[in-house]
């Protein structure tokens, strides 16, 4: 296990447990957040560092950047479980300007940070780095257009710098339906949100977790350690794909085929 793993949006509910998850490992966190409303456990645990960050302002990311290399423990893994749902809703009814914060939060916001901290990676092996993703990968994710469309672009950032940086093994991560406060959005949202309502408050009534913290964790560290050659630049499901217990024949598929669990044109 690596000795130091950011976690930005660290406040958000899957920040926290990762944070938590890693911990258990032994290893430092250190984690950026824009709310410290969630945060109340972490602040009590020593081997847990918060700095605050706006990801939506240049100058804060920044800032961060400079904090975070000056604990002078190099990073080697990055988790962005940074996300906005909002605004939802058909893309010509929604005021423009905040459907472009929207997409910027989900995308360039996470980039810039990342950007930013490259320089303070260890540089003793590949720099490690994991993006959270969403629902419309595969498919429209209608009503959902400024979140979908950002989630894409980190799918396909990933596979940019796989092809850029020898240094870097960057997947993106789908975590499925997890029960975390994100889902206000929809709610509060109402019938702008469409079908995708009722698939949201049947799952909040029915007390499911959905996905587990602990599967999205062993699903990260499952694609770092089977290596950049197999897993780097890739899109993996948490609960669709076959990475459970070492993963072993879906290792020896992605090594085999280049173009396999990555944005491409179906069929061409």
């Amino acid at each position: 296990m690596p000795g130091s793993v950011i976690i930005a949006a660290i406040s958000s509910d899957i920040g926290v447990k990762l944070a938590q998850l890693y911990r258990a490992q032994g290893v430092e966190v250190i984690g950026t957040y824009r709310s410290s409303d969630n945060l109340a456990e972490l602040k009590a645990d020593a081997g847990i560092h918060l700095v605050p960050c706006d990801l939506t302002d240049a100058a804060s990311v920044r800032s961060a950047a400079a904090q975070i290399a000056a604990f002078g423990n190099p990073w080697e893994r990055l988790i962005s479980a940074a996300g906005q749902l909002s605004p939802i809703g058909d893309f010509f009814g929604r005021d423009f300007d905040e459907w472009a914060a929207s997409l910027s939060l989900n995308s360039v916001a996470q980039m810039r940070l990342l950007h930013a901290l490259y320089p303070h990676r260890d540089q003793s092996s590949a720099a490690k780095v994991a993006f959270l993703v969403g629902g419309g990968i595969n498919g429209p994710f209608r009503n959902y257009s400024a979140y979908c469309l950002g989630k894409v672009m980190l799918v396909k950032l990933c596979e940019l710098l796989d092809d850029e940086y020898a240094d870097v093994h960057a997947i993106a991560v789908g975590t499925g339906w997890v029960n975390t406060k994100i889902h206000r959005q929809t709610v509060e949202a109402g019938d702008d949100a469409g079908i995708n309502l009722r698939r949201t408050l049947e799952f909040l009534d029915s007390g499911q977790q959905g996905t587990t913290i602990e599967d999205i964790f062993g699903c990260i560290e499952w694609a770092f350690a089977a290596g950049r050659a197999a897993t780097g630049g890739r899109n993996f499901s948490v609960v669709h794909d076959s990475w459970r217990d070492g993963g072993a024949a879906l290792t020896a598929r992605l090594a085999a085929d280049p173009n396999i669990y990555k944005l491409r044109r179906h069929g061409n």
